[in-house]
């Protein structure tokens, strides 16, 4: 009766011991950013984008981000797979 009672306690201790820890993780990091700078045209850019530098009524997303290379620019109404990283905002990018 006493191993049944240790084994049992062994056991809750490893269930709620593994509770409290996570997998890792596999977050995918955006490395290339593109910007809205005019209706409907997204050019890269070197930096990552300030939310505070979007202004205006454009019908698209501020700027978006990309794992992978996507050109230098492209049109919004031709966008690559849907990015990683989104403005939540509508409008133009101003420097």
């Amino acid at each position: 009766m006493k191993r049944l009672f240790i084994g049992l306690f062994a056991t809750g201790v490893a269930l709620g011991a593994s509770t409290f820890t996570s997998l890792a993780s596999k977050r995918i990091f955006a490395t290339y950013y593109y910007v809205l700078t005019e209706e409907g045209t997204y050019t890269k850019v070197e930096v990552v984008p300030d939310p505070s530098n979007c202004e205006g009524t454009a019908s698209h997303k501020c700027f978006v981000g990309y794992a992978t290379y996507k050109g230098e620019s492209f049109f919004s109404n031709s966008m690559p797979a849907a990015p990683i990283v989104q403005s939540g905002t509508n409008g133009l990018y101003t420097n």
